[in-house]
């Protein structure tokens, strides 16, 4: 059954070929009256293990329309290995060239099929490639591979159109004039492949995917158990790509396979579709003016009053702001490292040079600073230590009128005096009195006015002292106070101006998201103008150019367009012709007219296609088309072949 319904469809195509007859042509027989002669093939292509071409037969209906008794001369391109004649006893002859056979005279048919010599095949071109992948769990293999195996099968059939020759076409423009256009133009051809076939005991999950402008999705139908899979692929450029592929999906367990047609036709198909054409090429030359207006909007960089124009300007202003912040960075540095130097080390301050051990000089924060230590750490102690001094003099001196002791460690200056004083004669008590006291006592006064401020006694007088021990370091401690705070307004300016790294360049510093300091936003403007701003309107310079250009050159190729669209009438011409011209394969009676098409049939798997490589042969596909047609097999027979 499998088969019946295999040669059944080759039936079929060849009654659609002949429904679909051209205008027939005159031809004459002996006795001179005229006759038509009608030459209808298909050409059966049997595929191979290996996916080549393993066998090439035609099935030749040659109908003939009166013209009396005569000898017809049918058209012989390859050679041939045998050549059967199906139904009639006519004796069919066999030239270098071509094929003859006798008519009646009367209205008749007939069939014959030719097989291909195989040393033909390499030099035959298919109008139509066909190439038929098969892979199991993703790897390709064999159709005799998968025969009883279980898996993810995939089938994918790459079909291509390669009859392309380029061609000048003309035509007429929308302007009334000749024009004249280089074209690939193809001999049209729709494939079928229909019919295939998967028993839903041995097939789930079928699936025929299709991708937009490359491959068709195929139309599923379930019947009785068995899903049928269809797809039809219009090989018609430039409607249509010249090379498309199909692909089948499923998931099989002990999978046999029928051997797949996969039919081709010479047609330009015809469909409900409506021509929008005229609609298109008006919207083209709208579009066509829409790109001129952009391109000219768009300009040029030296084209007052355009975008490109305008760019450049906005550029140019943004480059010197950049700079002009870039100087106005370099001038807050400066102010910057006159308040704080950040490479100043005051540890290695010399005071003779006026910088650190690296030639660095302090800013005036780090002079305060230095300030600060120098009455902090030096002149501060310094007074308490000498007050300290000063008071331990006048301690040691003493004061007169205290009770005299006898001398010893601990007395006092005067004490030892008084004390000596009262040891000696008279004369030298007043020199003691008059001289050396009276000086002690100065010198006990002078040391507590030195220490503490006062009046300082001298020999003709007494004058104030404002430069006591006590006011300078009441006046040191005034100073350092004020030291503190210049060091707090400088770190004041020296936060809001923002720390700077080793190498001067200031530090990122933000506050709620905000650059926090000045040298930080200036160095931030100049950054967003230099790293965004410029190079933004620098983009913007080339997308505006580029989108020039593209206008340009969208121009150009609505221009194309335009001439594409005016051309389609030319090229469908072509295209009819050039079907009109895909008449025949194998030949064709002179006078004839004729038809043609091509079905490629993929290898059968199962266990008897295993055993019987791929097929009966012609005689099988003979008997089979006999018994489809319900004629009994002993009716077909092969006629002799007569030899010029």
């Amino acid at each position: 059954m499998l088969k019946r319904s295999r040669f059944r469809n080759f039936i079929i195509l060849l009654t659609a070929m002949m429904l679909m007859l051209a205008p027939v042509a005159g031809v004459y027989g002996q006795d001179g009256s005229p006759g038509v002669i009608q030459d209808n093939e298909l050409v059966i292509t049997q595929l191979g293990d290996n996916g080549q071409i393993e066998s090439i037969q035609v099935l030749n209906n040659l109908h003939f329309a009166g013209g009396g008794v005569s000898t017809i001369e049918d058209g012989k391109n390859y050679s041939v290995t045998s050549v059967r004649n199906l139904y009639s006893t006519q004796k069919i002859g066999q030239k270098d060239n071509s094929l003859s056979v006798k008519t009646s005279g009367t209205a008749e048919d007939l069939y014959y099929l030719a097989s291909i010599d195989k040393k033909e095949i390499p030099r035959i071109k298919m109008p139509v490639s066909v190439q038929v992948d098969y892979f199991l769990d993703g790897q390709k293999v064999k159709p005799s591979n998968i025969y009883g195996k279980s898996g993810h099968l995939k089938i994918v059939c790459n079909l291509e159109n390669t009859t392309g020759v380029e061609q000048e076409i003309e035509y007429q423009d929308s302007k009334g004039n000749l024009a004249k256009k280089q074209a690939t133009v193809f001999t049209p051809y729709v494939v079928s492949l229909s019919g295939w076939e998967f028993d839903n005991r041995k097939f789930s999950n079928i699936k025929a995917p299709g991708v937009a402008g490359e491959s068709p999705e195929g139309v599923m139908v379930n019947v009785q158990g068995i899903t049928q899979v269809n797809w039809s692929v219009p090989l018609v450029p430039p409607k249509y790509p010249a090379k498309q592929y199909t692909v089948l999906e499923a998931d099989g367990k002990h999978m046999e396979l029928p051997s797949f047609k996969i039919a081709i036709i010479p047609i330009v198909p015809t469909t409900a579709e409506i021509d929008n054409i005229p609609t298109i090429h008006e919207s083209f030359l709208k579009l066509y003016d829409g790109f001129d207006q952009i391109q000219n909007g768009v300009g040029a960089r030296e084209k007052d009053a355009t975008l490109l124009f305008g760019l450049g300007a906005v550029k140019d202003g943004a480059e010197k702001l950049s700079g002009g912040l870039g100087s106005l960075i370099d001038k807050m540095k400066l102010i910057r490292f006159g308040i704080a130097n950040p490479a100043f080390n005051a540890a290695t301050y010399n005071a003779d040079k006026g910088a650190d051990a690296k030639g660095n000089t302090p800013g005036l924060r780090d002079a305060v600073g230095l300030l600060q230590a120098g009455v902090e750490e030096r002149a501060l102690p310094a007074y308490k230590l000498q007050a300290m001094i000063l008071g331990m003099l006048e301690q040691s001196i003493g004061k007169s009128g205290e009770a005299v002791q006898e001398p010893n460690e601990s007395t006092t200056i005067l004490n030892d005096v008084a004390y000596l004083k009262s040891q000696v004669p008279a004369p030298q008590q007043k020199i003691i009195s008059d001289t050396i006291e009276p000086k002690l006592n100065r010198l006990a006064k002078n040391i507590s006015v030195f220490s503490n401020g006062g009046n300082i006694l001298t020999s003709s007088g007494s004058m104030p002292f404002p430069a006591s021990v006590k006011a300078l370091e009441e006046g040191s401690t005034s100073t350092l106070a004020a030291l503190n705070k210049i060091d707090g307004g400088l770190a004041m300016m020296e936060l809001g101006m923002g720390p700077v790294d080793k190498n001067g360049k200031p530090v990122k510093v933000m506050m709620n998201g905000q650059p926090g300091t000045i040298l930080y936003a200036l160095a931030y403007m100049q950054e967003s103008i230099d790293g965004q701003l410029v190079p933004g309107i620098t983009k913007l310079q080339d997308g505006a150019g580029k989108i020039g250009t593209g206008a340009g050159t969208a121009k150009e190729a609505i221009s194309g367009g335009l001439a594409t669209f005016e051309s389609v009438p030319a090229i469908v011409s072509a295209l009819q012709e050039n079907a009109g011209k895909a008449d025949t394969f194998l030949g064709k009676p002179e006078g004839a007219t004729g038809t043609v098409a091509y079905v490629f049939q993929t290898p059968e798997v199962s266990k008897e296609a295993n055993a019987m490589k791929y097929g009966l042969g012609a005689l099988a596909v003979v008997l089979i088309l006999l018994t489809a047609l319900g004629r009994p097999p002993k009716q077909a027979f092969e006629a002799p072949v007569e030899h010029a």
